[in-house]
């Protein structure tokens, strides 16, 4: 008989000794007849769900544990992810990719094929249309290499596009769609995709059909505007649009027509477009940025941002909780009219580029109020912090009146040594000037400045003001914009050393 599939690759089972009066796996306990067995008690069903959420290989080795957990393997939804944890080579991964779908009778939870050669195109095609792939919820296909110009990109194999009718989440990389202007294309239980240096064309995009998408990713992706824009008219259920480094829409107006369920819209490369962004009705908005001037025109209900300057602020929305935008100065009249259109912000990020010419020196009137700095701002994150006069009056302005902000976080791109602190932190003596405004005495503050450390390459410090926050990196979505804002050359191991 042969083998079970890859179970000549398993390791060794280990023998281990038993301390004496103890008794073997499988057997009762002493006179209460209570099976210590616990993983074989389950039905086959919970088996086959556990095995379904293993790793390939793992999965398959299941196999070879007992004569119970021979056929589960097979009667598991199959999950079949070929990257290294399958092999290491390439070669082995097709080979197994094929031994796989040839033994397994389906149906099939997820198939993921992150990077593949183009050579084996025709395989691929051949995989995608395997039986055992049936019912296909979840697919991950990407071709190996990323540099390729859009119009050369390979063809994404059509069998891929035959689980439409299954699909949950999907995601296509460094590709080209095919032609399908002779069909319209339905994806009714699609809830997330991911599009990453693909190239649609005019005739693809219009074909697509996502009524109950919730999440929307394109990075990378050579798509005009048009095209975009007939992408998303149909999804009324998108929570979450994110652009960046996006081809072809440099010119292009996206507008927010109507999208109820919308919380985040993130266009992370406003250089590369769209260069006008208008939200009609976003009733549930709550995530925005990276904003810049790169974004002409900004049109949030009738309040219109012009390169990043209010025009009128005749609309205020009351839902937004994060913004992320990039500052040149940094411009603190810029930033004050953003606050006065999100009167209920929470968290603020400002990506600064120094302008030495910028001043900065805007006093705060309480008889114009601004309701984000009397009520709700809790915490700011400066990027960028050189200390010099146009940052530290920026941050001054928020630490002496932002009335509940708890936290203030500086990155800063340098190295830190006595002189730069004494020059850049102590030299604006407004941190000392005023404790009764932060809670702070001048003792507890010098404590928190003091304990920067010179670091080569970034580093950041909080402040913490009034009371400690119980929840500083409480939001998902605040982690995933401070991490995305990052330059692409630093590397982050956790999202809480985010900036």
């Amino acid at each position: 008989m042969e083998a079970p599939l890859l179970a000549a690759h398993a390791p060794k089972k280990r023998k281990f000794d038993r301390v004496d009066g103890q008794e073997s796996p499988g057997s009762s306990s002493a006179g209460d007849g209570v099976s210590l067995d616990f993983i074989n008690n389950l039905p086959d069903a919970v088996l086959c769900t556990i095995i379904s959420l293993l790793r390939t290989k793992d999965g398959a080795r299941t196999q070879a544990v007992s004569r119970r957990w021979r056929p589960l393997w097979r009667s598991a939804p199959l999950n079949l992810v070929a990257d290294s944890t399958l092999s290491g080579q390439e070669r082995k991964r097709v080979v197994y990719v094929s031994k796989i779908l040839a033994e397994h009778p389906g149906p099939a939870l997820r198939f993921e094929i992150p990077y593949i050669r183009e050579r084996y195109y025709d395989k691929t095609e051949c995989w995608l249309r395997s039986q055992a792939l049936s019912n296909l919820q979840e697919l991950v296909f990407g071709y190996d290499g990323e540099d390729s110009l859009p119009s050369s990109r390979p063809l994404l194999p059509p069998s891929a596009l035959c689980f439409a009718p299954t699909h949950h989440v999907a995601s296509f990389r460094g590709c080209r769609f095919p032609d399908l202007s002779a069909q319209s294309l339905n994806f009714p239980h699609l809830k997330e995709l991911r599009l990453s240096m693909v190239t649609m064309s005019n005739f693809s995009a219009p074909s697509l059909n996502f009524p109950h998408l919730k999440q929307l990713t394109l990075y990378g992706v050579s798509i005009l505007g048009d095209a975009l824009h007939s992408m998303l008219t149909g999804c009324l259920t998108l929570e979450s649009l994110l652009l960046q480094n996006n081809v072809g829409i440099g010119r292009l107006q996206l507008v927010i027509e109507d999208a109820p369920r919308l919380e985040r819209l993130l266009p992370l490369s406003p250089d590369d477009g769209p260069r006008t962004i208008q939200v009609i009705r976003a009733p549930k908005l709550q995530v925005l940025g990276l904003l810049s001037d790169g974004i002409s025109k900004l049109h949030i209900g009738t309040t219109v941002f012009q390169e990043m300057t209010a025009i009128s602020l005749t609309t205020t929305m009351h839902t937004m909780r994060i913004l992320v935008i990039d500052s040149i100065g940094p411009n603190l009249d810029s930033v004050i009219g953003f606050l006065r259109c999100f009167p209920c912000l929470e968290r603020l990020y400002v990506i600064s580029h120094l302008r030495k010419e910028m001043k900065n020196v805007r006093k705060y009137d309480p008889l114009d109020p601004i309701q984000c700095l009397e009520r709700h701002l809790k915490k700011v994150v400066l990027k960028n912090y050189f200390g010099n006069r146009p940052d530290a009056n920026f941050a001054k302005f928020f630490i002496l009146n932002a009335k509940v902000l708890d936290e203030m976080n500086f990155g800063v791109f340098t190295n830190c040594n006595d002189k730069w602190m004494s020059n850049k932190t102590g030299g604006y003596s407004w941190t000392i000037e005023h404790p009764e405004m932060l809670d702070l005495n001048s003792k507890v503050l010098s404590g928190v400045l003091s304990q920067i450390t010179s670091i080569p390459t970034i580093w950041q410090w909080r402040i913490p003001l009034r009371t400690p926050s119980d929840d500083a990196f409480g939001s998902h979505s605040e982690d995933y914009i401070a991490f995305i804002c990052l330059p692409s050359s630093l590397k982050l191991s956790h999202p809480s050393n985010s900036l």
